[in-house]
């Protein structure tokens, strides 16, 4: 459950952190 969490918000991260760049 824990491992799904982490991997869901690091998929986010790549898509907003470029967005933000």
């Amino acid at each position: 459950m824990m491992a799904t969490i982490v991997f869901f918000s690091l998929k986010i991260l790549v898509i907003v952190v470029p967005l933000l760049i």
